[in-house]
């Protein structure tokens, strides 16, 4: 082979190994530069927004609607979290005689009543008839946080509305309403938040 072609060939060698190195020092490496991947799609909502809204209203609706005792978001009580759309026309807050009695000012559905009190320690928010009537917006919960699960405490089955349940402006559940039963009391719903 003659000399001119030799050169040739290890100048292209040092040429190409120089390169590579080269891209390697300075953190490439084998034409992978891609780096950290970039996010894909919107950024993750830095609040959550549960509207819940009558779909069907309860079993009972003669001279009551729905009584709520408790709201939880994820087994943590919802306090400072929760807006009421619709007034409750029948009781802010309602008690029974001889047990926890109501604070001033403030819904039954989340007064700070006794955790595991007994049955005259519940206290209640209670909306009457004509309150509460399909697609009626009645309250919304804003957690900085997704929701899984919403556990909520109503006085008797017959006062479980059926709800539509938004989440940031999208339906991600309804549900229907309770039996026309008083018992048991008090009555506790799960919602699975998908």
């Amino acid at each position: 082979m003659k000399k001119e072609y030799i050169a040739a060939i290890v100048v292209m060698m040092m040429c190409c190994s120089s390169s590579s190195v080269a891209s390697m020092m300075m953190g490439g490496g084998g034409g992978d530069d891609s780096g950290p991947a970039p996010p894909t799609g919107p950024a993750p909502p830095t609040e959550y927004v549960y509207d819940f809204i009558v779909a069907e209203q309860s079993a009972h609706t003669k001279d009551f609607n729905m009584h709520i005792t408790d709201i939880e978001a994820d087994g943590v009580r919802v306090t400072d979290q929760l807006t009421i759309h619709e007034e409750p026309g029948w009781a802010l807050c309602n008690s029974k005689k001889g047990g926890y009695e109501c604070k001033k000012d403030v819904y039954g559905m989340n007064d700070p009543e006794p955790v595991d009190g007994a049955m005259n320690d519940l206290t209640w928010s209670g909306w009457k008839k004509g309150e509460g009537e399909v697609g009626t917006k009645v309250f919304t919960v804003t957690t900085p946080k997704k929701v899984k699960k919403f556990t909520i405490d109503y006085f008797r089955p017959k006062y479980v509305p059926g709800w539509k349940i938004m989440e940031n402006d999208k339906e991600v559940l309804t549900t229907k309403k309770g039996a026309n039963e008083n018992t048991p009391n008090p009555t506790v719903v799960d919602y699975e938040i998908p």
